[in-house]
């Protein structure tokens, strides 16, 4: 059974994306959409399932989904899996007033569903219900706007050590969970960003707390490299352009000085804290921004890459821990063997520092910085 609707909305591509391809509020817009219930530990991007209750007059089902494709801001596909099966499509096309937005399906209906009869009336209402859906997505975005902020808080996206991630409208809102200010947090971002350095745009800050930013598709660097492990040259070069190109941008002058140098340093530029979205990598994360040099910049992000404790079974540990080094290694020499190991002493010191440090990871730190670390 196909079937397939579509609607112009006057938004660009990539805000029709924002909201649509924000999964957990399908049934803010879904006519037919009760609830959704993720199931994997992601929450977009292809292999991301969840559970939908749909409900169309008086059937009622649970629709087991999983993406299969995701190519912002372009296209969205996934498979049913459950009871209902078959697969989906969001088309999104660019137009002179904005964008056409397809959705189709090609759907097998349970056997409740009734025969060819049942099908053909079956297709019937669902067109007509998922025609109503797409006014709903119209007037959803429509409202959106109306003005950038003024939303609730949305579905958790994500936790830090001390931070949530949650949607917020077609944006994300970053909230300390301790009190902390992220005032110096949004003024790196901004910052960064009048020299043309990629990091998110901070929409607004509602209180000292809090901060309100573009939600970027897209996977980390980290993510990409375990999915894609032979990208690995491809993404040492990249992260080492990353330093250099932050190398470029003066840090204002009453920023802390954690070495010698003028330049902005992320502290934490690593993969995991690289987006890569389908326009650029995107740094993110900038609680850390200081300044000081380009160089002692990328041996803290060696020293990180070498001694990094991951947390998981220790059947996995070493083959994690086996092409951390490997990166780590091809980062060495892509950015300046002699640049990084000169410096790495006075990195390892600053990343004792850190308190929140796990004990095994301390010691790696110590015995990098004596040459001990194999």
């Amino acid at each position: 059974m196909g079937i397939e609707v579509s609607i112009d909305i006057p938004a660009s591509p990539q805000e029709v994306w924002d909201y649509a391809a924000d999964l957990a509020r399908n049934p803010e817009w879904m006519a037919d959409a009760e609830s959704i219930t993720f199931t994997s530990a992601r929450t977009e991007g292809v292999g991301t399932t969840f559970d939908c209750v749909t409900k169309v007059g008086p059937m009622q089902t649970t629709d087991q989904i999983e993406v299969v494709e995701w190519d912002p801001p372009h296209v969205l596909g996934i498979q049913h899996q459950g009871a209902v099966r078959g697969v989906g499509r969001f088309t999104l096309s660019p137009t002179a007033e904005g964008t056409h937005f397809t959705w189709s399906e090609d759907l097998i209906l349970p056997w409740y569903f009734g025969a060819r009869i049942g099908q053909h009336t079956a297709s019937i209402v669902l067109e007509r219900v998922w025609r109503r859906s797409l006014r709903n997505l119209r007037t959803r975005i429509l409202e959106q706007q109306q003005g950038a902020t003024g939303h609730e808080p949305g579905p958790l996206l994500g936790m830090g050590r001390d931070s949530e991630i949650r949607a917020y409208g077609p944006h994300i809102i970053r909230v300390s969970l301790r009190g902390r200010d992220l005032g110096h947090e949004a003024e790196a971002m901004r910052h960064v960003r009048t020299y043309g350095y990629p990091a998110p745009r901070v929409i607004e800050q509602p209180d000292d707390h809090s901060m309100v930013m573009e939600r970027l598709s897209g996977p980390t660097m980290l993510d990409e490299l375990a999915a894609k492990p032979w990208l690995l040259s491809r993404h040492v070069k990249g992260l080492a352009q990353l330093h250099r190109q932050l190398g470029d941008v003066p840090a204002p002058a009453d920023w802390v000085k954690v070495s010698s140098g003028s330049s902005v340093v992320h502290l934490d530029l690593q993969p995991d804290n690289v987006k890569l979205t389908p326009d650029r990598p995107v740094v993110i994360d900038w609680s850390n921004a200081a300044a000081g040099e380009t160089a002692f910049d990328a041996a803290l992000t060696y020293v990180r890459l070498r001694t990094a404790a991951p947390d998981n079974h220790p059947a996995a540990r070493a083959v994690i821990n086996a092409f951390r080094t490997r990166f780590a290694r091809a980062f060495l020499k892509e950015f300046g063997t002699d640049a990084i190991l000169s410096r790495l002493r006075a990195a390892a010191d600053l990343r004792l520092l850190d308190r929140n440090l796990h004990p095994n990871e301390r010691e790696a730190v110590f015995a990098l910085a004596r040459g001990e670390l194999d």
